[in-house]
């Protein structure tokens, strides 16, 4: 289970004082080590509870969907019988509000399932184009119904990653897709790989609405989305920036950016390489 930072590193530091000390001094200590231990065990209760609930939750919220899913998709294809225009656009209507359903409960199970550590990183070698490639190919259809210019830089001789390439791929995606929702119709956006010390840089520019410093600091805060008209306008719930946080911490890297209300962002994510 996750824990706590903190309470982690003060636990750590109490046990190696206890192995350290004696006499009086290894008794407070041992001390010490009870009540940080006890500290952690709501956390832990916590974290079971919340991982126990969102699992039968999405299992119960996915099985109506899909029925849903399925039956709007048979009509859309017109495999019972013909709809007139206004049938049609209502069935195109159940459908797009399914699929962004499926995608919210996706990510909310990704999202607790890495909280609380259902999720494992599992490293391995693996090559930054091969991870920017499946990441064009799975934005590249939104960007153009949004009519993005949607641009991969990919020069050749990047380093070799030492990662979990599908926590590296779920956090580009969803980057990139907000630089898609949130950039007016016709936008430019820039997905360019770097090589930098250590490892891998990997940006994500965008010429969209932007952030004020205040939505700036707030970012990575669950469920928060900036109030800009664009923003309040689009489908998403404040998942996005938190998953990223998570996989990043899973891949070993870290995530960067900086915005301006009006000009655009940057985000930008750090792989590790090989060492």
């Amino acid at each position: 289970m996750t824990q706590p930072e903190p309470l982690q590193a003060a636990l750590a530091l109490a046990q190696e004082l206890q192995g350290l000390t004696d006499g009086a001094a290894n008794e407070k200590a041992a001390e010490l080590v009870q009540l940080l231990t006890k500290a952690l065990e709501p956390v832990e209760e916590s974290d079971f509870t919340l991982g126990k609930f969102v699992s039968v939750m999405v299992h119960e919220i996915r099985k109506p969907m899909t029925s849903i899913r399925g039956y709007a998709d048979m009509m859309d294809k017109r495999l019972v019988g013909e709809l007139n225009d206004m049938q049609g656009q209502f069935i195109a209507t159940i459908r797009r509000n399914v699929i962004s359903m499926e995608k919210l409960v996706s990510d909310l199970s990704d999202f607790t399932k890495m909280r609380t550590g259902r999720i494992k990183a599992e490293n391995k070698m693996d090559m930054a184009k091969n991870i920017l490639l499946a990441v064009e190919k799975e934005t590249k259809e939104l960007a153009a119904e949004q009519k993005h210019e949607l641009v991969f830089e990919i020069p050749d001789g990047l380093p070799i990653l030492n990662l979990d390439g599908n926590r590296a791929k779920q956090a580009l995606v969803k980057l990139v897709e907000n630089a898609i929702k949130y950039t007016p119709e016709g936008g430019h956006i820039i997905v360019r790989a770097r090589p930098a010390e250590g490892g891998l840089e990997i940006i994500v520019k965008d010429n969209g609405v932007g952030m004020t410093p205040e939505e700036v600091e707030r970012l990575g805060e669950l469920w928060f989305r900036g109030d800009d008209e664009l923003v309040t306008s689009t489908k998403g719930y404040g998942l996005g920036i938190p998953i990223v946080f998570e996989c990043m911490r899973l891949a070993g890297g870290r995530l960067f950016y900086e915005s301006e209300k009006g000009t655009g962002s940057t985000f930008g994510i750090f792989l590790p390489g090989m060492s």
